[in-house]
């Protein structure tokens, strides 16, 4: 008599593969993995077809009526024929819901999108530290660079604060018109590297030494560009010094110079005159204010990046 409703037993699931999909007898079928049942190491073949109840409008055999149209990710609800076997599920309806991806899935987007960016970046300029780098590689680097900060689901960038880091970032590769993850300082007994001069004297934090362990975690390179802006946004996260909050800036001003002087803190002039105020993004790390080099090409890079990628070029 358990066939026939003494013991009922309900269930909740969720549809792993379209209606009809691959049912053999053609039935609008589908394979559903039904919660306390079949577990996340229950493969898809190993689930059991279930088989959708269909409103009595319909012919109700072979060849007329409706067919179920559900989908993979749906929830739904029903009840085993068979009771306490388990064996033969029949879906009773679906239960509106919004498909949110586990977290499981969402470390996986992650990794497939970045690898999908790794994958173009690099025919967009090349790896290593090379010094044949033409003016169309070098010039991509900014989109590349604006698209991952603007795309990045770890810290909430605005477009101010983009544009203020990446004015700096033009500014550190020496040119001013792009970004070099490839760069070396020219100044004698520094040997700092990549888009934010990351230096490697222990007084300085040794901070490129870090860049590099980094970039080995993460089976790269440390000239890599996208390593290079991963580690930015790495140490924006876990070092505060070098935040100091820095996304409580307002402006592209504010931005750029609260940039430069907390994260970058590139070495000061033998001045005393204030050229940004505290208001401005002024502070300094030492409480001491004082002229630092580029402050101006600085924001004006910032503003040209600001203008090319929230306004179109002008």
């Amino acid at each position: 008599m358990s066939f026939y409703g003494d013991i009922q037993r309900w269930w909740v699931g969720t549809v792993e593969e379209d209606s009809g999909k691959s049912d053999p007898n053609q039935l609008g079928r589908c394979r559903v993995r039904i919660d306390g049942v079949h577990g996340p190491d229950c493969l898809l073949d190993d689930l059991p077809y279930a088989q959708s109840i269909l409103p009595s409008t319909g012919g109700g055999t072979s060849g007329t009526g409706e067919n179920p149209q559900l989908l993979s990710g749906a929830k739904v609800i029903g009840f085993f024929l068979d009771g306490a076997l388990s064996q033969l599920p029949v879906i009773w309806g679906s239960i509106p819901h919004i498909g949110i991806p586990s977290v499981i899935q969402q470390e996986n987007i992650l990794k497939e999108k970045r690898s999908i960016i790794d994958t173009v970046n690099r025919k967009a300029f090349k790896l290593g530290p090379s010094p044949i780098i033409n003016n169309n590689t070098r010039s991509s680097n900014l989109k590349v660079a604006w698209d991952f900060f603007s795309d990045n689901t770890i810290i909430k960038f605005r477009p101010h604060h983009i544009s203020g880091i990446l004015g700096n970032f033009m500014h550190e590769s020496g040119n001013d018109t792009t970004i070099d993850p490839t760069i070396v300082s020219g100044i004698t007994d520094e040997s700092s590297e990549g888009i934010a001069q990351w230096n490697p004297a222990e007084k300085a934090g040794n901070r490129l030494n870090k860049l590099i362990i980094f970039a080995k975690n993460n089976n790269k390179v440390h000239t890599d560009l996208l390593i290079q802006l991963e580690f930015v946004v790495h140490e924006l996260r876990t070092v505060n010094y070098l935040n100091k909050g820095f996304l409580n800036t307002k402006t592209v001003e504010q931005a750029t110079m609260h940039f430069m002087r907390w994260y970058l803190r590139p070495a000061s002039l033998n001045k005393t005159t204030l050229r940004f105020t505290k208001k401005q993004g002024g502070k300094f790390p030492s409480k001491v204010d004082k002229v630092r080099l580029g402050e101006e090409k600085r924001l004006e890079n910032a503003n040209k990046v600001n203008i090319k990628f929230t306004q179109g070029s002008k």
